[in-house]
């Protein structure tokens, strides 16, 4: 992508009026512009907290990839860090990138992998060992340089004895270096503060975009004082740009722009994205040379304006209201996977997991309640039966 305009540091983006119209920015001095001029430049590496790893300020996205020449043309253009999990596609991704691994003349060492299971409170330490044994074989790897608990969604998930009892065992094995938390639903500010106090998490791997959770910034402020290191994902707050008409024109990339924002964060180490091109990788390469413009920072303000009901930011503050015990959060997820990430197959599979009790059918004839509770004033309920429709 071309640079569209001046560049422009975080005080420049403040007084665009970004706070006023949503955009979750914090005012604290945490925040400085990604190294670079504008135009193409290598990818820096950062800091991953204090665990000793430099990571690249874009990470390859496994989810949903098997393709091993796609992960191998990721490492030449400088991305030396990769993101997937065991449970993705039955495990095919980290094989696929143990084959793309094999491929390249980097070298396994100079490779950041990153992978993990969700925690499950009755799985026993041989279990959880199990789990990280079968990555490696897939991997075809000796050693996992993140191992992280996924899609945690309260506190009282970090605290398996069994899970730490086999984290404790792989790191002494050398299995496992460093160990993180991953999760996007409700809670999530809760959680992270809980990890933070727990002292046994090294990494954040987290939704973090321009729109949700304004308070999450002084929360990554405060893990970076205590050595932990943040991967974000999902910038791009919803990947909604084909509804705001004109919104990318001129050569402007909602999804680049959002990455360039996040990275203005030095608590955030690298952004996870996912490429479905050779053309992606050089276009996501180039863009985070640049500076973020002032031309973008009114794009993600105007999406954010023009998004503001319709996007749903995985709060779950309106769980608690729902009579029938709907998982509204996972809902409207799995609906963002299929109507905007084409991942159809994804969404279905993990719609029909959840069961008759947590899914939405029940959500004809009920008079909405979670509507009154969405602190954005969404048509909850709406979405709701159009994600049944086309999921169910």
């Amino acid at each position: 992508m071309t640079d569209t305009g001046s560049a422009i540091d975080r005080r420049a983006f403040l007084t665009l009026g970004a706070a006023a119209s949503g955009l979750a920015i914090g005012c604290g001095a945490a925040r400085r512009e990604p190294a670079g001029s504008a135009g193409p430049a290598a990818l820096s590496l950062r800091p991953l907290g204090g665990t000793g790893l430099e990571v690249s300020e874009i990470s390859f996205g496994a989810h949903g990839v098997d393709n091993p020449p796609l992960m191998a043309a990721a490492v030449e253009a400088g991305i030396n860090t990769f993101a997937t999990s065991g449970r993705y596609l039955d495990g095919r991704e980290e094989e696929a990138l143990g084959r793309a691994l094999r491929d390249v003349a980097t070298g396994r060492d100079r490779v950041v992998v990153v992978t993990g299971n969700p925690v499950d409170a009755h799985q026993s330490a041989s279990s959880v060992l199990g789990d990280i044994d079968s990555s490696l074989r897939r991997l075809g790897s000796d050693h996992i340089d993140v191992y992280y608990a996924a899609d945690v969604r309260a506190p009282a998930d970090l605290r398996s004895d069994a899970f730490h009892e086999a984290i404790d065992a792989a790191k002494r094995a050398g299995k496992v270096r460093h160990l993180g938390l991953s999760g996007h639903a409700g809670g999530m500010q809760e959680v992270l503060n809980a990890a933070i106090d727990d002292g046994r998490f090294e990494v954040f791997f987290i939704k973090y975009d321009f729109v949700s959770y304004p308070d999450l910034d002084a929360i990554l402020e405060r893990a970076a004082a205590r050595g932990i290191g943040t991967i974000a994902f999902k910038t791009n707050a919803g990947n909604r740009q084909r509804e705001v008409k004109g919104l990318e024109a001129g050569g402007l990339s909602l999804r680049e722009a959002s990455v360039k924002w996040a990275l203005l964060n030095p608590a955030v180490a690298s952004v996870c994205v996912t490429f479905g091109s050779f053309d992606e990788i050089r276009s996501f390469a180039a863009a985070v040379g640049s500076r973020l413009s002032v031309a973008e920072a009114r794009m993600l303000r105007r999406y954010a304006d023009e998004t503001r009901d319709r996007y749903c930011r995985f709060c779950a503050d309106c769980e608690p209201s729902c009579p029938h015990g709907v998982a509204i959060a996972d809902v409207n997820r799995y609906f963002m996977y299929a109507a905007y990430c084409d991942r159809y197959a994804e969404a279905r599979q993990r719609y029909a997991a959840l069961g008759p009790r947590r899914a939405a059918a029940a959500c004809v004839g009920c008079g909405a309640p979670c509507e009154a509770a969405c602190p954005f004033r969404r048509p909850v309920r709406a979405e709701l039966l159009e994600a049944h429709r086309r999921l169910a």
